[in-house]
Protein backbone atom coordinates (compact mmCIF):
# COMPACT_ATOMS: atom_id res chain seq x y z
CA UNK A 1 0.00 0.00 0.00
CA UNK A 2 2.60 2.32 1.15
CA UNK A 3 4.55 1.73 -2.29
CA UNK A 4 2.10 2.10 -4.73
CA UNK A 5 2.08 5.69 -6.77
CA UNK A 6 -1.66 7.30 -6.03
CA UNK A 7 -1.30 10.33 -7.10
CA UNK A 8 -1.58 9.94 -10.79
CA UNK A 9 -2.66 11.84 -14.61
CA UNK A 10 -3.90 9.86 -16.65
CA UNK A 11 -2.70 11.36 -20.26
CA UNK A 12 -4.53 12.28 -23.18
CA UNK A 13 -3.46 12.98 -26.54
CA UNK A 14 -4.72 16.15 -26.14
CA UNK A 15 -3.24 17.52 -23.14
CA UNK A 16 -6.36 19.46 -22.72
CA UNK A 17 -8.47 16.43 -21.37
CA UNK A 18 -5.97 14.96 -19.27
CA UNK A 19 -7.49 13.74 -16.04
CA UNK A 20 -5.52 14.39 -12.51
CA UNK A 21 -6.60 12.19 -9.79
CA UNK A 22 -6.60 14.32 -6.69
CA UNK A 23 -9.30 13.50 -5.05
CA UNK A 24 -10.83 17.17 -6.22
CA UNK A 25 -13.28 15.99 -8.37
CA UNK A 26 -15.25 13.31 -9.61
CA UNK A 27 -15.02 12.08 -13.31
CA UNK A 28 -16.98 10.32 -15.85
CA UNK A 29 -16.23 7.37 -18.34
CA UNK A 30 -17.59 6.00 -21.15
CA UNK A 31 -18.90 2.20 -20.25
CA UNK A 32 -16.94 -0.60 -21.85
CA UNK A 33 -16.45 -3.70 -23.68
CA UNK A 34 -20.22 -4.11 -24.96
CA UNK A 35 -20.67 -6.23 -27.56
CA UNK A 36 -23.63 -5.21 -29.18
CA UNK A 37 -25.20 -1.68 -30.99
CA UNK A 38 -28.30 -0.58 -31.67
CA UNK A 39 -27.85 0.47 -35.42
CA UNK A 40 -28.32 4.36 -35.33
CA UNK A 41 -29.89 4.11 -38.80
CA UNK A 42 -32.27 1.42 -38.39
CA UNK A 43 -32.44 1.11 -34.46
CA UNK A 44 -31.81 -2.59 -35.10
CA UNK A 45 -29.48 -4.88 -32.09
CA UNK A 46 -26.48 -5.83 -33.80
CA UNK A 47 -22.87 -7.10 -32.81
CA UNK A 48 -20.60 -4.41 -32.71
CA UNK A 49 -17.03 -3.77 -35.27
CA UNK A 50 -14.56 -1.35 -35.60
CA UNK A 51 -16.50 0.67 -37.27
CA UNK A 52 -18.63 1.50 -34.29
CA UNK A 53 -15.70 1.59 -31.55
CA UNK A 54 -14.13 4.37 -34.06
CA UNK A 55 -18.10 5.99 -34.51
CA UNK A 56 -18.67 6.14 -30.44
CA UNK A 57 -15.13 7.36 -29.88
CA UNK A 58 -15.88 10.48 -31.78
CA UNK A 59 -19.16 10.82 -30.01
CA UNK A 60 -17.24 10.31 -27.02
CA UNK A 61 -14.98 13.16 -27.90
CA UNK A 62 -17.62 15.93 -28.11
CA UNK A 63 -19.61 15.19 -25.04
CA UNK A 64 -17.92 17.21 -21.95
CA UNK A 65 -19.13 14.51 -19.20
CA UNK A 66 -16.94 11.72 -20.77
CA UNK A 67 -13.86 12.63 -19.57
CA UNK A 68 -12.15 8.98 -19.75
CA UNK A 69 -13.06 6.63 -22.84
CA UNK A 70 -13.15 2.92 -21.91
CA UNK A 71 -13.51 1.28 -25.34
CA UNK A 72 -18.11 1.17 -25.00
CA UNK A 73 -17.60 -1.92 -27.76
CA UNK A 74 -15.23 -4.26 -28.88
CA UNK A 75 -14.65 -5.31 -32.63
CA UNK A 76 -16.78 -8.23 -32.87
CA UNK A 77 -15.48 -8.47 -36.31
CA UNK A 78 -11.66 -8.91 -35.82
CA UNK A 79 -10.63 -12.41 -34.52
CA UNK A 80 -10.80 -12.70 -31.07
CA UNK A 81 -7.29 -13.52 -30.31
CA UNK A 82 -5.65 -9.97 -31.70
CA UNK A 83 -9.10 -8.27 -30.85
CA UNK A 84 -7.91 -6.49 -27.97
CA UNK A 85 -4.84 -5.01 -29.69
CA UNK A 86 -6.97 -3.74 -32.43
CA UNK A 87 -9.70 -2.20 -29.93
CA UNK A 88 -6.71 0.10 -28.76
CA UNK A 89 -5.34 0.94 -31.59
CA UNK A 90 -9.04 1.86 -32.67
CA UNK A 91 -9.53 3.83 -29.60
CA UNK A 92 -6.50 5.77 -29.13
CA UNK A 93 -6.85 7.01 -33.05
CA UNK A 94 -10.87 8.06 -32.45
CA UNK A 95 -10.47 10.23 -29.43
CA UNK A 96 -8.29 12.63 -28.08
CA UNK A 97 -8.81 11.84 -24.39
CA UNK A 98 -7.08 9.24 -22.22
CA UNK A 99 -8.40 5.68 -22.88
CA UNK A 100 -8.79 2.71 -20.56
CA UNK A 101 -8.87 -0.60 -21.61
CA UNK A 102 -10.46 -3.58 -19.66
CA UNK A 103 -9.65 -6.42 -21.88
CA UNK A 104 -6.00 -7.42 -21.63
CA UNK A 105 -5.81 -11.18 -20.74
CA UNK A 106 -2.21 -12.25 -20.91
CA UNK A 107 1.77 -10.74 -20.94
CA UNK A 108 1.65 -11.22 -24.88
CA UNK A 109 -1.16 -9.34 -25.19
CA UNK A 110 0.13 -6.37 -23.06
CA UNK A 111 3.38 -6.19 -24.85
CA UNK A 112 1.69 -5.45 -28.26
CA UNK A 113 -0.69 -2.88 -26.19
CA UNK A 114 2.60 -1.28 -24.46
CA UNK A 115 3.95 -0.74 -28.19
CA UNK A 116 0.76 0.77 -29.52
CA UNK A 117 1.06 3.43 -26.50
CA UNK A 118 4.48 4.13 -27.22
CA UNK A 119 4.30 4.39 -30.48
CA UNK A 120 1.61 7.34 -29.87
CA UNK A 121 3.76 8.87 -26.72
CA UNK A 122 7.31 8.72 -28.83
CA UNK A 123 8.85 5.92 -26.84
CA UNK A 124 8.43 3.50 -24.28
CA UNK A 125 9.92 6.00 -21.66
CA UNK A 126 7.49 8.40 -23.09
CA UNK A 127 4.98 6.42 -22.55
CA UNK A 128 6.09 5.98 -18.68
CA UNK A 129 6.16 9.21 -18.19
CA UNK A 130 2.97 10.33 -19.80
CA UNK A 131 1.08 7.45 -20.26
CA UNK A 132 -1.95 7.80 -22.51
CA UNK A 133 -3.81 4.76 -21.83
CA UNK A 134 -4.28 2.59 -18.55
CA UNK A 135 -5.85 -0.57 -17.85
CA UNK A 136 -8.43 -2.06 -15.43
CA UNK A 137 -7.75 -6.21 -14.28
CA UNK A 138 -10.88 -8.10 -12.93
CA UNK A 139 -10.20 -10.79 -10.49
CA UNK A 140 -12.21 -13.76 -10.63
CA UNK A 141 -14.88 -13.48 -7.80
CA UNK A 142 -15.11 -15.13 -4.81
CA UNK A 143 -11.07 -14.62 -3.86
CA UNK A 144 -8.77 -15.27 -6.91
CA UNK A 145 -7.09 -13.64 -9.69
CA UNK A 146 -7.21 -14.76 -13.39
CA UNK A 147 -3.26 -15.87 -14.18
CA UNK A 148 -4.17 -14.56 -17.79
CA UNK A 149 -5.41 -10.92 -16.64
CA UNK A 150 -2.89 -10.73 -13.83
CA UNK A 151 0.42 -11.34 -15.92
CA UNK A 152 -0.93 -8.74 -18.42
CA UNK A 153 -1.50 -6.16 -15.33
CA UNK A 154 2.10 -7.20 -14.18
CA UNK A 155 3.92 -6.19 -17.82
CA UNK A 156 1.98 -3.23 -17.91
CA UNK A 157 3.13 -1.91 -14.54
CA UNK A 158 6.43 -2.86 -15.05
CA UNK A 159 6.36 -0.18 -18.23
CA UNK A 160 4.51 2.56 -15.87
CA UNK A 161 0.91 2.30 -17.43
CA UNK A 162 -1.47 2.74 -14.41
CA UNK A 163 -3.80 0.00 -13.75
CA UNK A 164 -6.31 -1.33 -11.87
CA UNK A 165 -7.64 -4.27 -9.93
CA UNK A 166 -11.91 -4.44 -10.50
CA UNK A 167 -13.65 -6.49 -8.15
CA UNK A 168 -16.62 -7.61 -9.23
CA UNK A 169 -17.98 -10.02 -6.72
CA UNK A 170 -21.90 -10.38 -7.28
CA UNK A 171 -23.58 -10.21 -3.97
CA UNK A 172 -25.29 -13.41 -3.12
CA UNK A 173 -23.39 -15.83 -5.61
CA UNK A 174 -19.75 -14.58 -5.64
CA UNK A 175 -20.50 -12.64 -2.75
CA UNK A 176 -22.10 -12.63 0.58
CA UNK A 177 -25.50 -11.59 -0.15
CA UNK A 178 -25.21 -9.11 2.86
CA UNK A 179 -23.16 -5.28 1.30
CA UNK A 180 -20.62 -5.35 3.89
CA UNK A 181 -19.51 -8.87 3.35
CA UNK A 182 -19.43 -8.00 -0.98
CA UNK A 183 -17.36 -5.20 0.19
CA UNK A 184 -14.91 -7.18 1.92
CA UNK A 185 -14.74 -9.71 -0.83
CA UNK A 186 -13.77 -6.66 -3.20
CA UNK A 187 -11.35 -5.32 -0.97
CA UNK A 188 -9.41 -8.28 -0.35
CA UNK A 189 -9.55 -9.20 -4.13
CA UNK A 190 -8.44 -5.34 -5.20
CA UNK A 191 -5.47 -5.91 -2.19
CA UNK A 192 -3.99 -8.81 -3.38
CA UNK A 193 -3.72 -7.69 -7.19
CA UNK A 194 -2.03 -4.24 -5.35
CA UNK A 195 0.46 -6.88 -3.71
CA UNK A 196 1.35 -8.64 -7.27
CA UNK A 197 1.70 -5.10 -8.97
CA UNK A 198 3.82 -4.17 -6.03
CA UNK A 199 6.11 -6.34 -6.40
CA UNK A 200 6.83 -7.05 -10.15
CA UNK A 201 7.10 -3.10 -10.50
CA UNK A 202 7.49 -1.29 -6.74
CA UNK A 203 5.91 2.09 -6.77
CA UNK A 204 3.96 1.61 -10.28
CA UNK A 205 0.65 3.47 -10.07
CA UNK A 206 -2.38 1.71 -8.98
CA UNK A 207 -5.98 2.54 -8.74
CA UNK A 208 -8.61 0.53 -6.46
CA UNK A 209 -11.37 -0.72 -8.57
CA UNK A 210 -14.87 -1.98 -7.65
CA UNK A 211 -17.99 -2.86 -10.05
CA UNK A 212 -19.62 -5.53 -7.32
CA UNK A 213 -23.35 -5.39 -7.46
CA UNK A 214 -26.28 -7.23 -6.37
CA UNK A 215 -27.36 -10.98 -8.33
CA UNK A 216 -31.26 -10.73 -9.06
CA UNK A 217 -32.68 -14.06 -7.60
CA UNK A 218 -36.31 -13.66 -9.14
CA UNK A 219 -34.76 -13.70 -12.88
CA UNK A 220 -30.90 -14.98 -12.07
CA UNK A 221 -29.02 -12.40 -13.71
CA UNK A 222 -26.78 -9.35 -12.57
CA UNK A 223 -28.80 -6.78 -11.37
CA UNK A 224 -25.86 -3.84 -12.51
CA UNK A 225 -28.56 -0.62 -12.47
CA UNK A 226 -29.88 -2.10 -8.54
CA UNK A 227 -29.19 0.59 -5.68
CA UNK A 228 -26.77 -2.44 -3.85
CA UNK A 229 -24.17 -1.37 -6.62
CA UNK A 230 -24.43 2.25 -5.77
CA UNK A 231 -23.87 1.34 -2.30
CA UNK A 232 -21.32 -1.12 -2.90
CA UNK A 233 -19.13 1.23 -4.94
CA UNK A 234 -19.67 4.12 -2.21
CA UNK A 235 -18.68 1.76 0.49
CA UNK A 236 -15.55 0.70 -1.31
CA UNK A 237 -14.76 4.26 -2.18
CA UNK A 238 -14.54 5.15 1.59
CA UNK A 239 -11.63 1.88 1.98
CA UNK A 240 -9.82 3.18 -1.15
CA UNK A 241 -9.39 6.66 -0.04
CA UNK A 242 -8.87 5.44 3.22
CA UNK A 243 -5.59 4.05 1.91
CA UNK A 244 -5.19 6.74 -0.29
CA UNK A 245 -6.00 5.26 -3.71
CA UNK A 246 -8.09 6.81 -6.10
CA UNK A 247 -11.09 4.84 -6.82
CA UNK A 248 -12.61 3.24 -10.25
CA UNK A 249 -16.53 2.73 -9.90
CA UNK A 250 -18.90 1.09 -11.69
CA UNK A 251 -21.84 2.95 -11.96
CA UNK A 252 -24.69 4.69 -14.06
CA UNK A 253 -25.68 1.43 -14.70
CA UNK A 254 -29.07 -0.14 -16.56
CA UNK A 255 -30.53 -3.20 -16.98
CA UNK A 256 -32.73 -1.32 -19.50
CA UNK A 257 -33.15 -2.46 -23.01
CA UNK A 258 -33.94 0.72 -24.39
CA UNK A 259 -33.56 4.26 -23.69
CA UNK A 260 -36.59 5.75 -21.12
CA UNK A 261 -37.52 5.83 -17.73
CA UNK A 262 -36.06 3.13 -16.33
CA UNK A 263 -32.73 3.72 -17.98
CA UNK A 264 -32.69 6.94 -16.60
CA UNK A 265 -34.05 6.33 -13.32
CA UNK A 266 -31.28 3.49 -12.81
CA UNK A 267 -28.52 5.23 -14.32
CA UNK A 268 -29.55 8.13 -11.95
CA UNK A 269 -29.90 6.40 -8.73
CA UNK A 270 -26.64 4.24 -9.13
CA UNK A 271 -24.64 7.07 -10.01
CA UNK A 272 -25.73 10.27 -7.83
CA UNK A 273 -24.84 7.94 -4.27
CA UNK A 274 -21.13 7.39 -6.22
CA UNK A 275 -20.83 11.44 -6.69
CA UNK A 276 -22.27 12.37 -2.92
CA UNK A 277 -19.03 9.58 -1.75
CA UNK A 278 -16.76 11.30 -3.87
CA UNK A 279 -15.73 8.81 -6.14
CA UNK A 280 -12.42 9.37 -8.23
CA UNK A 281 -13.76 7.87 -11.70
CA UNK A 282 -17.53 6.29 -12.41
CA UNK A 283 -18.48 4.60 -15.34
CA UNK A 284 -21.05 3.94 -17.17
CA UNK A 285 -22.11 6.30 -20.21
CA UNK A 286 -23.49 4.83 -23.40
CA UNK A 287 -24.35 1.39 -22.57
CA UNK A 288 -27.93 -0.53 -21.75
CA UNK A 289 -28.74 -4.02 -21.13
CA UNK A 290 -26.31 -4.50 -18.47
CA UNK A 291 -23.56 -2.84 -20.31
CA UNK A 292 -23.78 -4.88 -23.15
CA UNK A 293 -25.43 -3.09 -25.56
CA UNK A 294 -23.94 0.31 -27.05
CA UNK A 295 -26.63 2.90 -27.63
CA UNK A 296 -25.46 6.31 -29.00
CA UNK A 297 -28.81 8.54 -28.16
CA UNK A 298 -28.95 7.20 -24.60
CA UNK A 299 -24.91 8.08 -24.41
CA UNK A 300 -26.28 11.80 -24.93
CA UNK A 301 -28.94 11.18 -22.17
CA UNK A 302 -26.19 10.10 -19.72
CA UNK A 303 -23.89 12.74 -20.80
CA UNK A 304 -26.87 15.18 -19.29
CA UNK A 305 -27.60 13.25 -16.59
CA UNK A 306 -23.85 13.30 -15.26
CA UNK A 307 -23.95 17.70 -15.46
CA UNK A 308 -27.12 17.14 -12.96
CA UNK A 309 -25.17 14.66 -10.87
CA UNK A 310 -22.39 17.02 -10.28
CA UNK A 311 -24.54 19.85 -9.59
CA UNK A 312 -26.04 18.33 -7.37
CA UNK A 313 -22.60 17.05 -5.53
CA UNK A 314 -21.34 20.46 -5.57
CA UNK A 315 -23.88 21.63 -3.62
CA UNK A 316 -24.82 25.05 -2.25
CA UNK A 317 -21.60 27.27 -1.33
CA UNK A 318 -21.84 30.08 1.35
CA UNK A 319 -19.45 32.63 1.43
CA UNK A 320 -19.56 36.50 0.69
CA UNK A 321 -20.32 36.47 -2.93
CA UNK A 322 -22.58 33.39 -3.09
CA UNK A 323 -24.63 35.12 -0.27
CA UNK A 324 -24.93 38.43 -1.89
CA UNK A 325 -25.78 40.62 0.96
CA UNK A 326 -24.63 43.71 0.05
CA UNK A 327 -26.36 43.08 -4.21
CA UNK A 328 -29.71 42.49 -1.71
CA UNK A 329 -29.88 45.28 0.00
CA UNK A 330 -28.77 47.23 -3.04
CA UNK A 331 -31.65 46.12 -5.42
CA UNK A 332 -33.81 46.10 -2.15
CA UNK A 333 -37.81 45.07 -2.32
CA UNK A 334 -39.53 44.79 -5.95
CA UNK A 335 -36.34 45.15 -7.76
CA UNK A 336 -34.70 42.76 -10.14
CA UNK A 337 -31.22 40.91 -10.32
CA UNK A 338 -31.54 40.71 -13.78
CA UNK A 339 -29.16 43.41 -15.18
CA UNK A 340 -27.17 42.99 -11.66
CA UNK A 341 -23.17 41.70 -12.99
CA UNK A 342 -23.05 39.53 -10.14
CA UNK A 343 -25.95 37.57 -12.18
CA UNK A 344 -23.40 37.43 -15.49
CA UNK A 345 -20.69 36.70 -13.43
CA UNK A 346 -22.10 33.81 -11.41
CA UNK A 347 -24.64 32.36 -13.88
CA UNK A 348 -23.02 29.62 -15.35
CA UNK A 349 -20.92 28.85 -12.14
CA UNK A 350 -24.26 28.57 -9.87
CA UNK A 351 -27.31 27.50 -12.50
CA UNK A 352 -27.38 24.00 -14.52
CA UNK A 353 -27.73 24.75 -17.86
CA UNK A 354 -29.31 22.49 -20.10
CA UNK A 355 -28.30 20.51 -23.66
CA UNK A 356 -30.99 18.26 -24.37
CA UNK A 357 -33.67 18.89 -21.57
CA UNK A 358 -36.67 20.78 -22.64
CA UNK A 359 -37.83 23.45 -20.42
CA UNK A 360 -40.23 25.33 -23.20
CA UNK A 361 -43.48 25.90 -22.82
CA UNK A 362 -45.83 23.25 -23.67
CA UNK A 363 -47.47 25.33 -27.01
CA UNK A 364 -43.92 25.46 -27.94
CA UNK A 365 -43.01 21.93 -27.59
CA UNK A 366 -46.46 21.20 -29.75
CA UNK A 367 -45.14 23.63 -32.33
CA UNK A 368 -41.38 22.00 -32.56
CA UNK A 369 -42.72 18.63 -33.06
CA UNK A 370 -43.52 17.18 -29.52
CA UNK A 371 -39.90 15.93 -29.56
CA UNK A 372 -38.82 13.71 -26.68
CA UNK A 373 -35.46 13.51 -25.10
CA UNK A 374 -34.48 10.47 -26.90
CA UNK A 375 -35.56 12.48 -30.27
CA UNK A 376 -33.00 15.44 -28.67
CA UNK A 377 -30.34 12.74 -27.94
CA UNK A 378 -30.64 11.75 -31.61
CA UNK A 379 -30.25 15.52 -33.28
CA UNK A 380 -27.72 15.74 -31.10
CA UNK A 381 -25.70 12.53 -32.08
CA UNK A 382 -26.45 13.13 -35.77
CA UNK A 383 -25.04 16.49 -35.31
CA UNK A 384 -21.98 15.17 -33.70
CA UNK A 385 -21.46 12.85 -36.47
CA UNK A 386 -21.48 15.13 -39.38
CA UNK A 387 -19.58 18.19 -37.81
CA UNK A 388 -17.51 16.94 -35.05
CA UNK A 389 -13.83 17.02 -35.82
CA UNK A 390 -11.23 14.46 -33.58
CA UNK A 391 -8.05 16.08 -34.32
CA UNK A 392 -5.92 12.57 -36.21
CA UNK A 393 -2.78 11.08 -35.50
CA UNK A 394 0.23 11.63 -37.01
CA UNK A 395 0.36 10.23 -40.25
CA UNK A 396 3.84 8.46 -39.39
CA UNK A 397 1.77 7.34 -36.11
CA UNK A 398 -1.03 6.19 -38.11
CA UNK A 399 1.37 3.85 -39.81
CA UNK A 400 3.30 2.52 -36.93
CA UNK A 401 -0.07 1.43 -35.61
CA UNK A 402 -1.13 -0.85 -38.78
CA UNK A 403 2.63 -2.29 -38.49
CA UNK A 404 1.96 -3.09 -35.03
CA UNK A 405 -0.97 -4.68 -36.03
CA UNK A 406 -0.07 -6.75 -38.46
CA UNK A 407 3.13 -7.99 -36.51
CA UNK A 408 0.46 -8.65 -33.43
CA UNK A 409 -1.93 -10.64 -34.82
CA UNK A 410 0.78 -12.47 -36.82
CA UNK A 411 3.01 -13.20 -33.25
CA UNK A 412 -0.46 -14.05 -31.00
CA UNK A 413 -1.55 -16.23 -34.06
CA UNK A 414 2.02 -18.17 -34.28
CA UNK A 415 2.70 -18.22 -30.67
CA UNK A 416 -0.77 -17.74 -28.51
CA UNK A 417 -0.84 -16.43 -25.93
CA UNK A 418 1.61 -17.57 -23.96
Amino acid sequence: ITKAKKNITLFARNPKYDVVLDGRRVYCCTDGNGTGVMDFETGKRRMSTSKDLEMVGKVANALDSAHIFWPCVSSQDIPDYYRHVVDLKVALMSIEKHVQVETTSHRREAQWLIKLGSALAGDEKELRKKPIFSSMHCPFSPLQLDGGSTEGALTLARAGVPISFYGMPQAGITGPVTLAGSIIVNNAEVLAGLTMAQLAAPGSPFMYGTGGAAFDMKTMTWAGGGPERALISSGAGELAHWYGFPILCGGIVTSAKVPGPQSCYEKMSSGMPQFYAGCDMIAGLGLLDDVSMLCYEQMVIDNEMVKIMARLAQGVIVDDDHMAIDLIKKVGPGGSFLPERHTMNWLHKEHFMTDITDRRTGELWEADGKKSAVDRAREKVAKIMKEHVVQPVATEVSKQFEDIVVAAEKDIRDNGLN
